[in-house]
This record gives C-alpha cells, structure tokens and sequence, in this order.
C-alpha cells in the first residue's frame, strides 16, 4: 500500500512544529510528494513515528514500504534510537536521524534519501532537492514541502 495525502497512516498524527533540514512545517504538511505518494511521513508520538517509503519502479512511479511505525520491514533497514533521535540506516548508512523536541515539535537532523530512489539530503543547516538547496524556509497550512514528478 503507497501512503498518499488521501491515505495516510491510520496511526499518524502530525507535528504542529517539524524542522526539516533547517525549514519548517507548521501546523502539519509533509517534507515531500511524488505524484500523490508521499515517500516519508514523520508524526508524533512518544518517539517520532517514520513511515518510509523507496522507490521500487521509478518509470512508474511504484513504492514500498520500508518502515511503518518507526519498525523496520526489512533485515538491511535498522530503526534505532541513538541518545534521544529515531535513526534509520540501510546497510549502515544513515537515512534520516528525527529527534522529538517537544510534544508538538520535532527536527530532522541528517537526511540523505539518494538510497531509497530520491536525490534529497541535507543537514541541520540546509536541504539539497535536486540540485537545488532549500534553508530557512517556512511553509504552513498542512500542504508539500517539495513536490517531484508527476
């Protein structure tokens, strides 16, 4: 099942406050939309909740999921938490790093999803898409941060 806008996570609920890579969401949204699919979705929870998504046909625009619920599908995903970050790494390269700051806030510490299919990654200072970089940006309203093909 591809997790889009219209069929989100049954648990998930958003952050009212997450820092991606240093840009922010407010009041919900999502990092990022590949055609209606969105390949990473971060909620809230006693921990951060990760919802992780690769590309498995990119012609087609196909996924599968990789982490539900900060659980790892699959023996080369490890999710762990490492001094108060959920950490999510294949085959020991770092993925994405989340650390709840508050009940309604979180940040993205390291975020590099070349492994998974898409050309993003960043750092607590700025997020590279593409080609281009993304920092202190502010985004509101629950839409997409940044959105790829069709």
């Amino acid at each position: 099942m591809t997790f889009t806008r219209n069929n989100l996570p049954k648990s998930y609920q958003p952050y009212e406050n997450l820092n991606v890579c240093s840009n922010t969401l407010i009041g919900g949204g999502h990092i990022a939309a590949v055609g209606d699919a969105l390949p990473l979705i971060i909620g809230k929870g006693e921990k951060p909740q990760i919802w992780l998504q690769a590309i498995s046909n990119p012609d087609k625009q196909e996924f599968v999921s990789i982490v539900e619920n900060s659980v790892s599908k699959y023996p080369a995903v490890e999710v762990k938490e490492v001094s108060g970050s959920v950490v999510v790494s294949i085959q020991g390269t770092v993925v994405l790093s989340v650390k709840k700051l508050s009940e309604n806030s979180a940040v993205v510490e390291a975020m590099d999803l070349r492994p998974i299919g898409l050309n993003m990654y960043g750092n607590s200072s700025s997020m590279n898409v593409s080609g281009s970089t993304l920092s202190g940006n502010s985004m509101s309203g629950g839409g997409v941060l940044i959105g790829l093909g069709a």
